[in-house]
């Protein structure tokens, strides 16, 4: 019946409008996408045609044709002995390796102009010099040149386009053509005879469309582009061209140029994207702080770039632990802080919700007005240190294994599965402690034996069967269950070294008692659990004290509601390790059916970790076995 009340439109009538209206938002948005990709295009065909008319368009292209048709002076086809003048230090090189009695002495090395010195003039010279290490290292250079090329040439220094740049006049002009052979340079040239398209999905076959592209502008052909208020196009089609390209790289460019190519991709992006810039110099901090993300290094270039950004490095190479580790640590402890600091007033605001039905709505506080006010201090520190020092992956492990960034930009901490998780969780154990202590002081549980009374054969006064009593157990009960919830979200227990004081009497430990403390228990117990009784204990005594006061309700109340009654206790353990449980079995359904990417690897990684301990074991009891054979 179902079916067949949508199908003729019946229910879900304000749901199939809204997917409607999504379906036409997005043609209308594909269209308007779709005619500007044609406008872009209209205007990108109307400048080439302007250059290819104008005097400097013209003289490129007779200079193009004529090198298509000019092959044989720069045919490498001849072997090693015809080289181009371009390889002239290549064969100095190979020159000096073969006449071990070179001509380079110290103080000829730091004159030396390999552009400049040919094979020639070093055969015709016969002392022993000293050989330069930058001039072995072409050999590698030098056509058929025997041996491993490997061990002779060090792959950190230049390649060969930067040595092809460093002497080739043309080749810093962009013409790379030269260097190719017939057949490369012919596939290459068959590329600009393109005839015009007719449509923007239309495509030459002689186009690789898989290739990959780069561009290189520089700050004076930015100038044309970025800043043109009246000629927004001009933006869009930088933004096509650079988007079709593998890396872009902009030379020369000035500061306010910088923070335009970041605006671009900000504005220009579907969705928008989160944008980071890194740079060292104050010519970096516009671009820094227009980005959504500022890295700044510390360098020779000053601090303004350190100052203006939001995370500091000291190195260029620092980037990949920052984003890859320290990143993906950062975003998972936020997720747990931000989830858990919904989680625990929401559950205050459920034990409330629960206890004015009983209270027939008459609005009588449930909590004491100054134990409520200590809620966020008590419950506060384990999900602080949680959130400063947890680590869910090892930074090995996350640095093998980069994709892990990816859980962040699906959202996997936050995603509506673990919200929904946690709110169901905060319903059940809401429910779980509130009944639970409600049941045991119901029907004059509350008048039982004390501790006192067991012991010395007395029976306890009883007293304590208020409303206010009531509130402050179920409060420390909620606190002692926020306190195991926040210890069963942690990746990584601190443990820390006992005692942490030892550095105070043993001269020889160089640590000090913040690399010794234990943060996880010194939240869970001395700054959550323990603080909770010293400040109700407190409080009774400054009732006693002070009478006449606002605190003067409390007074004998947390003796009476934990020296004379046995069932506060019970009570305290009892609705605790039950509201636990129900996380507990969560927790454990979650990851055996719906494990999420993260947990797999966990599980992974604790698979290698005891591979390599047996192994560690193995190789021990290999060395003692082998000690005691020579023993």
């Amino acid at each position: 019946a179902t079916y067949l009340l949508t199908f003729c439109g019946i229910l879900f009538k304000a749901k199939s409008r809204r997917i409607l209206s999504k379906i036409d938002d997005e043609e209308e948005m594909e269209a308007v996408n779709v005619s500007k990709h044609k406008q872009v295009r209209e205007l990108a065909d109307s400048l080439i045609q302007e250059y290819l008319i104008s005097e400097n368009g013209a003289k490129e292209m007779e200079h193009r044709r004529r090198l298509s048709m000019d092959n044989s002076a720069m045919d490498f086809d001849g072997g090693p002995d015809k080289l181009p003048a371009v390889f002239n230090r290549a064969s100095s090189a190979r020159s000096t390796l073969q006449n071990r009695s070179g001509v380079l002495s110290e103080s000829v090395v730091r004159d030396f102009s390999l552009a400049s010195v040919t094979a020639k003039s070093l055969g015709s010279r016969a002392k022993d010099r000293v050989i330069d290490e930058e001039t072995l290292s072409l050999q590698s250079f030098v056509p058929g040149a025997a041996g491993n090329i490997d061990v002779v040439f060090n792959k950190k220094k230049r390649t060969l386009l930067e040595k092809m740049f460093a002497v080739d006049r043309d080749v810093r002009k962009g013409n790379l053509v030269k260097h190719l052979t017939k057949e490369k340079k012919a596939e290459y040239y068959s590329n600009f005879d393109i005839l015009p398209q007719k449509s923007m999905t239309d495509e030459p076959d002689s186009v690789n469309a898989d290739i990959e592209r780069a561009l290189v502008i520089e700050g004076s052909a930015l100038a044309h582009f970025l800043g043109k208020e009246n000629e927004p196009l001009l933006e869009e089609l930088l933004f096509s061209v650079a988007s079709n390209c593998e890396s872009v790289i902009a030379c020369r460019v000035s500061p306010k140029q910088k923070a335009l190519l970041v605006k671009l991709a900000k504005n220009f992006v579907k969705p928008t994207p989160v944008t980071l810039a890194i740079g060292d110099g104050a010519n970096d901090v516009g671009m820094i702080q227009e980005a959504q993300v500022g890295v700044g290094i510390s360098g020779l270039e000053g601090q303004q770039a350190v100052n203006s950004s939001d995370f500091a490095i000291a190195q260029f190479r620092y980037l990949e632990t920052l984003l890859l580790v320290h990143g993906r640590w950062n975003f998972v402890r936020l997720s747990k802080v931000v989830l858990f600091s919904f989680y625990k007033n929401s559950m205050l605001a459920c034990l409330l919700m629960i206890y004015s039905k009983s209270a027939y709505y008459s609005g009588i506080p449930l909590f004491d007005m100054w134990v409520l006010s200590a809620f966020n201090f008590v419950c506060g520190w384990p999900i602080f240190f949680l959130g400063m020092f947890d680590r869910d992956l090892e930074k090995e492990y996350v640095r093998e294994n980069p994709h892990l960034y990816a859980s962040g930009i699906h959202n996997e901490p936050m995603g509506m599965r673990v919200i929904i998780r946690w709110l169901a969780l905060t319903v059940l154990q809401s429910n779980i402690i509130y009944y639970l202590c409600a049941s045991c002081f119901a029907d004059g549980g509350t008048q039982s034996s004390a501790l006192k009374g067991i012991k010395l054969d007395e029976i306890g006064d009883g007293e304590g069967g208020g409303v206010k009593m009531f509130g402050t157990t179920v409060f420390v009960v909620m606190n002692w269950s926020l306190a195991m919830k926040v210890l069963f979200e942690h990746g990584s227990i601190i443990n820390g070294k006992f005692p942490a004081f030892r550095n105070i009497f043993r001269k020889d430990i160089k640590e000090g008692f913040w690399s010794r403390c234990g943060y996880t228990w010194y939240g869970f117990f001395y700054l959550s659990i323990f603080f909770n009784f010293f400040f109700v204990y407190t409080y009774q005594l400054i009732g006693e004290e002070y009478g006449s006061t606002s605190f003067a309700p409390f007074v004998h109340l947390t003796f009476h509601m934990l020296h004379t009654r046995v069932i506060t206790w019970v009570v305290l353990v009892l609705a605790t390790a039950a509201s636990t449980i129900a996380d507990v079995s969560g927790k454990v359904f979650s990851n055996m059916f719906y494990p999420t990417q993260t947990q797999v690897h966990k599980e992974y990684q604790e698979l290698v970790w005891k591979k390599e301990r047996r192994k560690n074991e193995r190789r021990l009891d290999c060395m003692r076995t082998h000690q005691e054979i020579i023993v």
